[in-house]
């Protein structure tokens, strides 16, 4: 039996060779050949791990999904449990444009759904998880929901090389948005007193 240490490490390995062969020749030109051949390993081996090229697109689409929830939880240090925690975490999480080794890796990673939509999904999972925890931060859901849509589109922008706010605005942009995680002062008193109120209609 494989030992779970080299099992990980093989496993890391083919992600970070399947990034490379994604950004270099797109999803639809990756083949599991040219994958286990930039790993260093047999096809046999490969397949040990990923028994197709959709199980291996979406675990490289899962651990960007991974990377986003860690860059979220450090981000957190120091500021959970405290009401808009989450959203701002979400926020800073996605300020900065993505690093230059992962860029091409997510373009063409988008690219592809465009005709595959599975690709996707490991994201959608993700997001659907990130939303409840938006609209239960303790400040209105639909604030914590407009960061959200903001931060993704410039995100989104940013990859599809649209014009983006920047310098001085941006830097403005980002603090707004900042202030709309701050709980307004008798937010929660007022959600507290409209929820007594319904209990006594009911």
């Amino acid at each position: 039996m494989i030992p779970v240490a080299l099992q990980l490490s093989v496993r890391d390995r083919l992600l970070n060779a399947a990034e490379r062969v994604v950004a270099r020749d797109g999803v639809s030109n990756m083949t599991l050949e040219a994958v286990a051949r930039e790993a260093g390993v047999s096809k046999g081996g490969l397949l040990y791990h990923f028994r197709s090229k959709p199980t291996l697109i979406n675990a490289v689409v899962e651990r960007m999904g991974s990377r986003c929830q860690a860059d979220q939880v450090r981000a957190m240090a120091g500021d959970e449990g405290k009401p808009g925690a989450f959203t701002r975490a979400y926020l800073a999480a996605r300020s900065e444009p993505p690093k230059p080794e992962e860029e091409p890796v997510v373009t063409a990673i988008l690219a592809a759904a465009g005709t595959d939509p599975q690709y996707l999904e490991p994201i959608r999972k993700r997001v659907l998880e990130w939303q409840a925890r938006l609209e239960s931060d303790g400040i209105d859901p639909a604030t914590a929901t407009i960061v959200r849509l903001a931060i993704d589109g410039l995100s989104l922008c940013r990859l599809m090389r649209l014009p983006v706010p920047q310098g001085e605005l941006c830097d403005t942009v980002m603090k707004k948005l900042v202030a709309m995680t701050e709980p307004r002062v008798g937010e929660n008193g007022n959600a507290r007193r409209k929820r007594s109120a319904e209990d006594k209609k009911s």
